[in-house]
């Protein structure tokens, strides 16, 4: 893999505050010789290995944007794109995919220097110092477990690399072996890490969101492409029932408010449903350069970059599709029911348009026929303070990689699966999730529905819960189904008279999706120099 490793390239330094918060700042280069001798360098260097989290090719950006609209619930609202990862017209040359690849590799690098090296700092609290390593040991095993359930079948580097010289190539490690590290040090460090008490934050990596991740790994790992099945289910049972059993994390009692949060900079301490966050500030001017896109790429269209009071600037290139209008309702034995408080949150049926003759900006409603121009919403400019808010595209909303809602519904998808049906474990956790947004709901009992009536159930509830958090195409594709939903199901849908003529174009992606697309190719940067690596099957 030819890149260019230097120990925390671009090293972030971390400005303390009170709660401990990740803020952090370009400083320049580090040389190993000189580092690593102090607790201030062993928490500059955990910094860092936060950082690829953040970076554009990930949460930054990509993440939600070009990688994870590939689904059921959402498309690429632009016509004139017929080449990249959006429609899945690509090959391994793709420049985001390349970006993304280095990135997680980047990521893992830095955390197994940091494993090498931190035993040459003497600190005075031990606990503090294990409490780091299982945080870096987490964070490089979610670095291949994203670079796995990707690609599949990835080198498994664990020597540390400070320059280019030690470069070596190395066959693909078969992507069971991959999980089985993934698991074993993410269970390793669950011990390791703090509660999330210790923090009024929630961008460190604690207990329960080990938990909460081991659960998300062990359910990728009992599906495809690894299929392990049951004994992957128990697994993840049992780990979200961990951060069930904590008594830590609850739903806040709003739905909206988790992302009016999350736009404000406001950790809610009091219900703690936002479990890991990626954390982003400023507007990427002057001193402020950890801003991300959230809300500008995907969010409510606005096209007002001139106006003090614009809502944001918003290109809108995220849409929902006709099922982000039916599965909102839901038929089940006690009755019909429309989730009209998540729609209304995640489907919003406005924009905001600039009139440049009298300067003012106008909040307009979809026609009737418009469905599909509806834009993903959930993540909105206009509840970022206006002093952060500014006319350009780079936000200060953080993204939320783990939510407690999430982990209640892997609660009742591996209940469900472990059991050939639901139980009451999964009933009452599905059931708080829809209570939230629906308190007068009447709740599912024993015997509403048998297994694949609740596995289509829970599927369906995910799309109303997390959509546009970065997590559907992954599930598309461990349950099995990616393709049939990219193809068949996508025509079944553009079929709809609903479908409006003028987004046509949604049905690209139909001509280009196939079997290989479960997986992605092995990129040309590593391709092209490492002599032991095979592109993946179908490539």
């Amino acid at each position: 893999m030819k890149k260019i490793i230097i120990l925390i390239s671009g090293v972030f330094m971390l400005v303390t505050s009170a709660c401990n918060k990740l803020e952090v700042e370009p400083k320049g280069f580090v040389d190993l010789g000189q580092f690593y001798k102090t607790e201030a360098d062993a928490y500059k260097a955990l910094t860092a290995i936060y950082v690829p989290l953040a970076h554009s090719s990930f949460y930054g950006r990509d993440w939600f944007f070009a990688f994870n609209i590939l689904d059921d619930v959402t498309y690429y609202d632009r016509n004139y794109t017929n080449d990249d990862v959006f429609i899945n017209n690509f090959n391994y040359t793709n420049t985001r995919l390349n970006n993304l690849w280095k990135n997680l590799y980047d990521g893992a690098n830095r955390a197994t220097i940091f494993l090498e090296n931190i035993d040459k700092i003497n600190f005075a609290d031990e606990d503090l110092k294990e409490a780091y390593k299982g945080e870096v040991k987490f964070l490089r095993a979610y670095y291949y477990f994203i670079l796995s359930s990707m690609w599949g079948d990835v080198p498994l580097r664990l020597t540390g690399f400070t320059s280019v010289d030690q470069e070596m190539s190395m066959p693909a490690t078969p992507k069971e072996e991959v999980f089985d590290f993934i698991i074993r040090e993410m269970e390793e460090a669950e011990a390791m890490v703090y509660p999330a008490t210790n923090f009024s934050h929630m961008g460190r990596v604690t207990k329960t969101t080990v938990q909460g991740i081991l659960a998300r790994v062990y359910l990728k790992q009992a599906g495809y492409p690894i299929n392990k099945g049951k004994p992957a289910y128990e697994k993840a049972l049992h780990w979200a029932l961990e951060v069930k059993s904590s008594n830590i994390h609850k739903l806040n009692t709003v739905y909206r408010n988790i992302f009016i949060n999350l736009s404000q900079d406001k950790y809610d301490t009091d219900f703690r449903e936002s479990m890991w966050e990626v954390e982003f500030s400023g507007d990427n001017r002057g001193s402020n350069q950890t801003a991300g896109f959230l809300g500008s790429y995907t969010g409510i269209y606005c096209n007002d970059n001139v106006t003090p009071t614009s809502p944001g600037w918003c290109y809108g290139y995220v849409s929902t599709t006709l099922k982000m209008e039916d599965v909102y309702v839901t038929n089940q034995t006690n009755g019909t029911t429309i989730d009209t408080a998540r729609k209304n949150w995640n489907v919003p049926n406005y924009y905001y348009s600039y009139n440049a003759t009298t300067k003012l900006t106008s909040k307009l409603e979809r026609a009737a026929n418009q469905l599909v121009y509806r834009n993903a919403g959930k993540f909105r400019r206009e509840f970022i303070p206006s002093a952060l808010n500014s006319a350009n595209e780079a936000t200060p909303i953080n993204f939320p990689i783990l939510r407690y809602a999430d982990v209640l519904l892997m609660i009742a998808e591996a209940d469900n699966e472990v059991n050939t049906g639901p139980t009451s474990i999964g009933l009452e956790a599905i059931n708080d999730v829809r209570r939230r947004a629906m308190p007068t709901i009447p709740l599912i009992a024993l015997g509403d529905m048998d297994y694949l009536a609740f596995q289509k159930f829970i599927r369906d509830e995910r799309a109303r819960e997390l959509c546009y958090e970065g997590t559907r195409k992954l599930d598309l594709v461990r349950w099995g189904i990616y393709v049939y939903e990219m193809t068949t199901g996508r025509r079944e849908m553009m079929d709809d008279a609903r479908w409006h003529a003028n987004k046509q174009f949604a049905s690209y992606i139909i001509n280009f999706t196939s079997a290989k697309h479960n997986l992605y190719p092995i990129p040309s940067l590593e391709m092209s120099t490492n002599t032991k690596i095979r592109q993946n099957p179908l490539w």
